[in-house]
């Protein structure tokens, strides 16, 4: 195929696609089963870049690869759409909507400052977009900086007094100080421009569930799931509601959708997970936390929680073996040390228990359980000056949180190591 048959057959193929120009954060989510269409696209793609350096002069391939990261942003693949996006970017920089398309997919990986710089591009170009100036905001949100994403929302709100996403951007802005109550007035204001404005009934859905008014939490996110059946995030906060009001079924029943099409969602899994272990169905809350590592390999938290769901279905040794993988991939997690310990403990693996209730304790003195269980494991290694020490300062941490009983324990066990 010569150059211009192949740029023409892409073009064709991304007119079926039709990739909007600039991708709503709501839309993006991920394909589990790709079409014909698709994958021709994506043999016709790695022919592309194969040939480029051969064709990079051609006007019409900055546009082409800029089509084709949108396709990826739009399906979720954030980190192939930003090799794109910087490919195309590198051949034309003077694509406004490419470099806040790009901003969004470092928002998406939790990268705000590459997110900022993308957006800071596109507003050197056009200084009142609007909508750069939003998505600027919402990565300041995410750093922390909520007076300058506030300025940022307010000259949006200044160029477009009507812009539904900056009035959203508003809302979120005092959700972030916890002015719940004027968040909500923003998401109303929002919602008065458009009533369908899907983001912001998700907002409001959360906001309100923050604010435990359950009742309208679920008003409004059923009406987000009539405007998209599929949205995963109204389903997930939908379930995060009939958590909250212990109707685990129809929590289970939301999060199963939420997970069937974001599936690439660690926290989603947990979220199924958390639900069978409360069930009692520890075998398939294994499982659900299982597709969480496989999501994310490196999301400590999914092992963390495999392991605990392992030693209530008494395997031990596959506890120890997850607690191992999240501590070396968190090796200052105090919390993950401790839970680590008490499986030693259990083992009788005295020696390994104390190095970890050791460690928690370094890594978080104020944590008396910490003393707690290292005092114990001295004690069965027969370490009695230590231990007597070390239940010394666990008594004194629990008098200072007012825990009777503890400080009583502690006395007895200091007695008792005094007379032997």
């Amino acid at each position: 195929m010569n150059k211009d048959e192949l740029l023409e057959t892409i073009d064709a193929k991304l007119d079926q696609l039709n990739p909007e120009e600039l991708i709503s954060p709501e839309s993006m989510r991920p394909i589990a089963i790709k079409t014909r269409e698709r994958r021709q696209l994506a043999e016709l793609e790695r022919e592309l870049l194969q040939t480029l350096e051969e064709i990079k002069s051609d006007k019409r391939v900055p546009n082409i690869i800029t089509r084709l990261a949108n396709v990826y942003l739009k399906e979720a693949s954030f980190s192939r759409a930003i090799v794109l996006y910087e490919l195309t970017l590198g051949l034309d920089s003077k694509q406004v909507n490419a470099w806040i398309n790009m901003g969004q997919a470092y928002l998406k990986i939790s990268s705000p400052v590459e997110a900022i710089s993308c957006l800071g591009s596109a507003l050197a170009m056009d200084q009142r977009n609007a909508l750069a100036m939003v998505f600027l905001a919402t990565a300041q949100l995410k750093l922390g900086e909520l007076e300058e994403a506030n300025k940022n929302l307010d000259r949006a709100i200044f160029i477009n007094s009507n812009m539904t996403r900056a009035l959203l951007g508003k809302g979120e802005y005092f959700r972030a100080k916890g002015e719940l109550d004027v968040a909500v007035t923003w998401l109303r204001r929002a919602l008065s421009m458009d009533p369908n404005f899907l983001p912001a009934l998700m907002e409001l859905g959360s906001v309100y569930l923050a604010l435990k008014r359950y009742e309208e939490a679920v008003e409004v996110l059923n009406k987000a799931l009539k405007l998209d059946p599929n949205q995963p995030f109204a389903l997930s906060t939908m379930g995060d509601v009939y958590f909250e009001l212990h109707e685990l079924e129809s929590a289970l029943y939301y999060y199963d959708k939420a997970v069937s099409i974001k599936f690439d969602d660690p926290e989603l899994w947990i979220k199924k997970g958390d639900i069978h272990k409360a069930l009692k169905s520890y075998q398939q809350a294994s499982n659900a936390y299982q597709k969480a590592i496989n999501a994310d390999p490196e999301h400590v938290e999914s092992w963390v929680k495999n392991g605990a769901v392992m030693l209530l279905l008494d395997d031990e040794g596959t506890a120890l073996e997850y607690l191992n993988t999240a501590l070396a991939l968190d090796p200052t997690n105090a919390e993950i040390a401790y839970q680590r310990g008490l499986i030693y403990y259990s083992l009788e693996r005295y020696e390994e228990a104390f190095a970890d209730f050791d460690a928690a304790f370094s890594l978080n003195p104020s944590n008396p359980e910490n003393l707690y269980y290292r005092a114990m494991m001295l004690e069965l290694l027969d370490r009695k000056p230590e231990a007597r020490r070390t239940w010394t300062v666990a008594q004194r941490l629990y008098e200072e949180i007012g825990n009777v009983t503890k400080v009583a324990e502690c006395k007895v066990r200091i007695r008792r190591l005094v007379q032997t």
